[in-house]
């Protein structure tokens, strides 16, 4: 172990630092030995940086989002894609090579923007996808306020449901509720599609739903484990079609390419929600995605603008800028 004179926290800011240790230590339930040895510093540097964090207001029960900010990455995503804000949480030297403890662990960041930036007596756009449904369940909404969630899409009815009546008590007191589009992402048929769209009570929910404050949305990929294709609304091959389309992403079920164009499919002949375009309405859409299988996806989003804030980790960071910096023809920003 090395001396505090010879330790490598130099590579971070000030408040970076605090966010590393205070993350790894409230977040990841490290030891203060495992982070000294993470970062190469004292077990008494890590313990009086903990005990700084609480001084300063950066820890109290949640982590403070505007040192969340104070990550360079984070202010590097909202500058380079023009952002209004970005949550990077912090990573270990690997991504997780289970894709479902990653996205737990970018359900808590996303959680944490929802619980400081959530208004009591606001509304929340819910998509659908893992990730979404991660941070739906992390949320401490009974410390929000009233807040009334709208589905995004069919499809989301069942994690939704399932997460609100898991809280109890704690969720009837905290006046959450949620209107639903009760039917599924994908219906079987273009034509059954468009019957369920002409439903009074479903064109309600979707007229609801372009009107909410906060949109959270998922980022999907055209791939064989994608959770479109678990749920069954496409096959292995059906994905593998996406992407000789030039396909890279999706979210609500909308693909759109490398650039952010949505991509003419027959396959959004069957969908039931709101479009990407409707999401110009909503004054803050946030996007909760991460894993570097996923960044071609995040980056078509951005490109596409459909995001005014990202929460992602902090490999999936480095590899956007660095696929953008790489981009044929990109201006260099002023």
């Amino acid at each position: 172990m090395r001396s505090d004179r010879g330790d490598d926290s130099g590579r971070w800011s000030s408040e970076e630092l605090l966010l590393r240790v205070a993350w790894y230590y409230y977040k990841d339930e490290l030891t203060q030995d495992e982070i000294a040895r993470r970062l190469s510093m004292s077990r008494a540097s890590v313990g009086r940086l903990l005990d700084r964090a609480r001084k300063v207001g950066l820890v109290s029960i949640n982590l403070n989002t505007e040192y969340l900010d104070a990550f360079e990455l984070s202010g590097e995503l909202r500058r380079v894609f023009g952002l209004a804000e970005a949550l990077v949480v912090p990573d270990h030297e690997k991504e997780p090579v289970d894709h479902h403890a990653l996205n737990a662990r970018i359900g808590l960041g996303g959680a944490q923007f929802m619980s400081t930036h959530l208004r009591p007596g606001g509304s929340l756009g819910v998509g659908w996808g893992e990730t979404v449904s991660r941070v739906i369940a992390a949320t401490a909404f009974g410390a929000v306020g009233p807040v009334h969630m709208v589905t995004l899409t069919g499809g989301v009815e069942g994690y939704l449901q399932t997460i609100l009546s898991s809280q109890g008590e704690v969720t009837s007191e905290a006046y959450t509720s949620a209107t639903v589009i009760p039917s599924p992402i994908m219906a079987s048929t273009p034509a059954l599609a468009a019957a369920l769209r002409e439903e009074p009570t479903i064109q309600q929910v979707l007229t609801q739903a372009c009107g909410v404050e906060h949109a959270l949305v998922g980022v999907g990929t055209p791939t064989a484990d994608a959770t479109i294709v678990h749920l069954g609304y496409l096959n292995a091959e059906d994905a593998r079609g996406l992407r000789e389309r030039g396909v890279v992403g999706d979210i609500l079920g909308q693909f759109f390419d490398a650039d952010g164009h949505v991509v003419d499919l027959p396959i959004h002949d069957r969908r039931i929600g709101i479009d990407l375009a409707d999401l110009t309405s909503i004054p803050k859409v946030v996007g909760v995605a991460g894993g570097l299988h996923k960044a071609e996806a995040i980056l078509g989003a951005l490109h596409g603008g459909f995001l005014d804030v990202l929460v992602t980790n902090e490999l999936v960071a480095i590899r956007l800028l660095e696929l953008e910096r790489r981009r044929p023809g990109r201006k260099k920003p002023a």
